[in-house]
């Protein structure tokens, strides 16, 4: 670890992504709270939410093959500066008493455009300034030092705010975003190289999803994630009043709670780090997500605080063990040459069911009330994983294959 930090260009860009993790927890604890502070609307923080998530998803899908053609360097930079900028002509707007609450819409659209080509572009960096036998090493400190900002983050940012108001975590957030691409700027720009063939993003996407079709696993692990993630973007809009309203909880509270469900995934990567890999990988990926799903019905109905924080930590917790072993499955599975293509197609089937919960969720428990949306939520996963374990090409998740898409000729053990 000390070779990593005798390494000027990685520690610069360490420093970056450290400001760039706390700038972007503020981004979302800052957006939740100016909207729902505005309107008081739960069908406002749904929307904000799809405001924020369907930009977020087109971008991650269409610029992943191109980045390889860019400066990383530069598109880091221009992530930062565009969203510090973003946020400074917020903070200007709220200074003046000027702001409404649909400009914080644009604002989301806005962010949710810079925001997801930061972290793919400073991954693939990392390869241009580190030797080969110190990339998990590096990779290792990154995202670590990610994990330390989502723990930080919310609960920084709750007591900022109950102290010093919503300026307070705005200022904060827009000097990190700042220095984060002045940091950048000191870095040598990436490595130029050499593209034999430019295919279009449709022939790369084709080609991803035709893997699914050799190995459908996949794409029943990801129709179930895509439900899985409706729920999640259902929920996640709905903490802020959950806690503020449901629990009678304050700004610190609200933060505290989200830090819980972080420092549950920081537990769940530990876990699995000490554990041997499981011979049984169906019954840990869908054990985690039905134990989510029970959670949630807990979550609904529970009259304490501090029984939330212990339920929001189990969450993440499983949430982790089952995101851990699902990036194994596709690891192991899928041709190195195809991986950034089958990616895609993941991120669209993964993510696609966000921001229809979001709208939704926010809808029903402005009709309704949030206990009920979390017990139909936690009732929806529950018996989505029920039913996918009973579903044969489930046991394939079990399967210790690669797919020889060379030869068509079913598989080539590891």
């Amino acid at each position: 670890m000390k070779e990593l930090f005798k390494n000027k260009k990685f520690v610069i860009l360490w420093l970056a992504q450290a400001a760039s993790g706390l700038g972007s927890t503020f981004a979302t604890f800052t957006l939740a709270w100016l909207v729902y502070e505005m309107t008081g609307s739960k069908v406002a923080m749904g929307s904000v939410w799809v405001s924020f998530m369907l930009p977020n998803i087109i971008i991650q899908l269409f610029a992943g093959p191109f980045l390889d053609r860019w400066d990383r360097k530069k598109v880091m930079i221009f992530s930062e500066w565009s969203r510090a900028a973003t946020f400074l002509i917020l903070f200007i707007f709220l200074s003046l008493n000027l702001v409404q609450a649909w400009q914080l819409f644009i604002v989301s659209i806005a962010i949710g455009i810079a925001q997801p080509i930061f972290y793919p572009a400073s991954m693939a960096y990392v390869a241009d300034i580190l030797p080969k036998e110190k990339l998990i090493k590096g990779n290792s400190l990154l995202e670590g030092t990610g994990q330390v900002m989502m723990l930080l983050g919310p609960t920084l940012g709750g007591l900022l705010i109950s102290f010093f108001g919503i300026e307070a975590v705005l200022l904060i957030l827009i000097i990190s975003l700042g220095a984060s691409g002045a940091l950048l700027m000191k870095n040598p720009s990436s490595k130029k190289r050499r593209i034999e063939k430019k295919e279009s993003w449709y022939f790369q996407f084709k080609e991803g999803l035709q893997f699914y079709r050799v190995y459908p696993v996949l794409l029943g692990v990801g129709l179930m994630m895509m439900l899985i993630n409706f729920s999640s973007g259902a929920a996640q809009p709905m903490f802020l009043p959950y806690i503020t309203d449901e629990l009678g909880g304050t700004a610190f509270q609200y933060g505290l709670f989200t830090s819980a469900f972080s420092f549950g995934m920081l537990a769940g990567t530990l876990l699995t780090g000490t554990l041997k890999e499981p011979k049984n990988r169906k019954r840990v990926m869908l054990g985690a997500l039905f134990l989510n799903g029970v959670l949630f019905l807990g979550l609904a109905w529970t009259p304490f605080y501090w029984l939330a924080l212990v339920i929001s930590f189990g969450q993440g917790l499983f949430a982790i063990i089952f995101n851990i072993n699902n990036t194994t499955l596709y690891q192991r599975r899928v041709p190195e040459h195809l991986r950034g293509r089958v990616f895609s197609v993941r991120i669209l089937l993964a993510q696609a069911g966000i921001p229809f919960g979001a709208a939704l969720g926010g809808l029903f428990a402005q009709i309704f009330s949030i206990p009920i949306l979390f017990t139909v939520l936690g009732c929806l996963i529950a018996l989505t994983t029920i039913v996918c374990w009973f579903i044969p090409i489930f046991q394939k998740l079990n399967d210790q294959d690669v797919v020889n898409l060379e030869t068509n000729e079913g598989a080539e053990k590891i």
